[in-house]
């Protein structure tokens, strides 16, 4: 008897301690009411931020982007071009040297490097542009005829032999042949 006595004591204390399905359907629901109203009042906070703010931060991340993008169309620009030109005392008192860039798109397989000269002072005569790999190793030579007058500036085109592998060529050197 005792046996059945502790046993329906134990029974009841369990089911009078547990919740009911409705109660704990009632006990989810506040909780996720709770859950909801903490995350709109954050929301709504942003989006006040975003009201009073929103127009500087759009201004700095935009900002920021063009930044961004100019350094990628630089970095374009050098990857392509990878034209880097030494000149002598002898031509830098004639010359000096503005953006230049390797042509690989001419006719005919026509391999050309195209120098922007700024002109120091009156010059006429042969200028030559030579191509040299990594190594240090000449890979190919232009010579141009030039006429041009001192502070006046054009492009002059360098072109090169087609079997001059110009993609190999990391530098440069411009020397007036006079």
């Amino acid at each position: 008897m005792m046996r059945i006595l502790t046993l329906t004591l134990t029974l009841t204390i369990l089911f009078a301690s547990c919740m009911s399905t409705e109660e704990k359907k009632q006990k989810a629901e506040e909780e996720g009411n709770a859950l909801v109203a903490i995350k709109s009042k954050l929301l709504k906070g942003a989006g006040d931020a975003l009201k009073s703010d929103g127009k500087e931060a759009a201004e700095s991340a935009s900002e920021g982007v063009g930044e961004v993008i100019k350094g990628v169309n630089s970095g374009f620009d050098k990857s392509l071009s990878g034209v880097d030109i030494a000149i002598d005392s002898a031509t830098s008192e004639y010359f000096e040297i503005g953006r230049s860039h390797k042509d690989f798109s001419g006719e005919e397989d026509e391999k050309k490097v195209s120098v922007y000269l700024i002109a120091k002072n009156n010059f006429e005569g042969k200028v030559m542009l030579k191509a040299f790999d990594a190594d240090g190793k000449e890979i190919g030579r232009s010579t141009q005829e030039i006429k041009i007058e001192k502070d006046e500036a054009n492009y002059s085109d360098f072109t090169f032999d087609k079997r001059t592998p110009l993609l190999q060529a990391t530098s440069f050197s411009l020397e007036v042949k006079k």
